[in-house]
């Protein structure tokens, strides 16, 4: 609901979820402590979805389409406002070492050659993050595995080592 309207109210989110607002209220003092535990929910997800992926050990290929199809699931379970859990330090900090945990593996992925070293710095992780945020969207009648292999194939295709 706060994907489609991110200034959805506590009332009208209550009555979404079929309980008085008075309930929402019972365990988040306030909206902002229900959008923080939303945001927490949302980067935990996110983090065991790399953690899953095996980005250090797992052999390239199959690690990238693990953790493609894992942050699928996750933008699809979690589909919030990204601009706004961002404002929020320590949320942006999990983020961050999540975003350096994946330039990691960009890395040793170009390193054994399934990616162009040619190209400028950070474009294949922006590259791969625009694909998992549109993808689950667009391909919305496809589960997540299979989007995994659209993204991975173009992912892969678009930037592989001529």
């Amino acid at each position: 609901m706060l994907a489609a309207d991110p200034g959805a109210s506590v009332a009208s989110i209550a009555a979404e979820a079929g309980v008085d607002r008075r309930t929402v209220y019972r365990r988040f003092a306030s909206r902002e402590d229900l959008l923080a535990a939303i945001y927490e929910s949302r980067v935990t997800a996110v983090e065991r979805a790399i953690a899953d992926a095996r980005l250090r050990e797992a052999p390239v290929a199959v690690a990238l389409h693990r953790y493609v199809e894992n942050v699928v699931a996750v933008n699809r379970s979690w589909p919030v406002d990204l601009a706004r859990m961002l404002a929020d330090d320590a949320i942006r900090r999990r983020r961050d070492a999540c975003v350096a945990e994946v330039d990691a593996f960009l890395d040793r992925a170009a390193d054994e050659g399934l990616l162009r070293r040619d190209q400028p710095t950070g474009w294949a992780g922006a590259l791969l993050v625009e694909l998992v945020t549109l993808a689950p969207r667009r391909l919305s009648h496809l589960s997540p595995a299979q989007v995994a292999d659209m993204v991975v194939d173009t992912f892969l295709n678009g930037l592989g080592a001529p």
